[in-house]
């Protein structure tokens, strides 16, 4: 349970910073759309569990203050991250690296190597179905099995 505070105090340290500019849930879009490239709104509304609706109308936030770019053909509406949206997601993911690293760096090679084992063990065993929030919040891929 203590490494799990530790690590969450990590990933909520590097949100900081980008929670000023943005909310959670547009933060969740945007590492969406770096992560996996351009998506249509239906698909990010899917992918959050959001009514289009609801996606819709953040996407329109996110559209007024640059972060996204729309484009709309037929019925379809394709949203792109722009290049802030990158350098903020960048920076959110080097802060989380820097603060990660710089604790193992404390770590004898012994507990570094504890780590990664109980590290590998957690990630095999305790997730049934890929968590999508934590995915989407550590802009990582769904653990291999």
């Amino acid at each position: 349970m203590d490494a799990s505070v530790v690590g969450l105090g990590i990933v909520l340290r590097s949100l900081a910073p980008a929670l000023e500019q943005v909310t959670l849930q547009q933060y969740r879009i945007l590492v969406l759309l770096v992560t996996r490239g351009p998506l249509r709104a239906g698909d990010l509304a899917d992918e959050l569990g959001l009514l289009p609706s609801g996606i819709t109308r953040m996407v329109d936030r996110l559209v007024r203050d640059g972060w996204v770019t729309r484009r709309t053909s037929g019925r379809e509406v394709l949203v792109t991250a722009g290049d802030d949206t990158v350098a903020l997601v960048d920076r959110v993911l080097a802060r989380r690296a820097v603060e990660f690293r710089a604790a193992l760096r404390r770590m004898t090679p012994d507990e570094r190597s504890a780590v990664r084992t109980a590290a590998d063990a957690l990630a095999r065993t305790a997730i049934a179905d890929p968590v999508l929030d934590a995915q989407i919040l550590l802009a990582t891929a769904p653990p291999e099995r």
